[in-house]
């Protein structure tokens, strides 16, 4: 996979980005915000296999203490390959110089973020609409 980063990368096609972010088992999502998220990250990659993406990751930071990182996904047709182990590298070797990375995974990706130095926080809390925390606690993210 060649994987490109936010400073060599054309800016790619934001509808393929919104569908591999839904593939790859996130909430499907408006490319203009998808657009708007990773013109606004701090960090973005790219991975292609040819002319095809098949994976993606973006982090905002403040390039000191903390950065959190979102979207890390390979396509389910491309995974078991490598790819993600060498997307995970790359985040690591970018982001941990700038101190904590954070990340707020889907439940089923809990072990995988573990093999990169990720722990479980017993302290990480969320907050946002009504709407939105319902759906997190449906979806197992939050405990009572």
């Amino acid at each position: 996979m060649q994987l490109l980063t936010k400073e060599n990368c054309p800016e790619p096609d934001w509808g393929a980005l919104a569908l591999l972010i839904e593939r790859g088992g996130l909430n499907a999502r408006d490319p203009q915000r998808v657009a708007q998220a990773y013109r606004h990250s701090t960090f973005c990659w790219y991975g292609y296999e040819g002319d095809k993406l098949i994976a993606t990751a973006r982090a905002i930071s403040d390039l000191t203490w903390a950065s959190y990182l979102a979207d890390v996904v390979i396509d389910p047709d491309y995974q078991g390959r490598g790819y993600g182990a060498q997307l995970m590298n790359e985040i690591s070797r970018t982001l941990l110089p700038f101190g904590k990375v954070f990340i707020y995974s889907v439940c089923d990706k809990v072990e995988f973020y573990k093999k990169y130095q990720f722990s479980l926080l017993t302290t990480g809390m969320v907050a946002s609409s009504p709407e939105s925390l319902l759906s997190m606690r449906e979806q197992g993210y939050i405990r009572e």
